[in-house]
């Protein structure tokens, strides 16, 4: 071994892929990673404004069919934060 050879810290093992693959895969990865965290928050967003929204329809207007509408419009924005978050999973078949 000459003086001039450098050991690797792992132990001399080639990793087996070059530093375009990796970058690509990296940066891919980071790509997806921050459109998911967008979409969360848009998801998110609107599950708030269907909740609220369904509060307000429920409580601002007399009688049975305001509230009807009003908890179901709540219950809406509910599965929306619930598959946001990914407590549910009741769209991952369609995906």
């Amino acid at each position: 071994m000459n003086s001039e050879e450098k050991t690797a810290t792992d132990g001399g093992a080639t990793p087996g892929i070059d530093q375009e693959q990796l970058y690509t895969t990296v940066y891919s990865a980071t790509k997806d990673a921050m459109l998911a965290t967008v979409a969360t928050v848009v998801y998110l967003g609107l599950a708030a404004f269907f909740v609220f929204g369904g509060i307000d329809l429920a409580f601002s207007n007399s009688g049975t069919s305001s509230l009807v509408w009003g908890l179901g419009v709540s219950v809406i924005g509910f599965v929306i934060a619930a598959e946001a978050t990914g407590v549910t999973s009741l769209l991952s078949r369609f995906r």
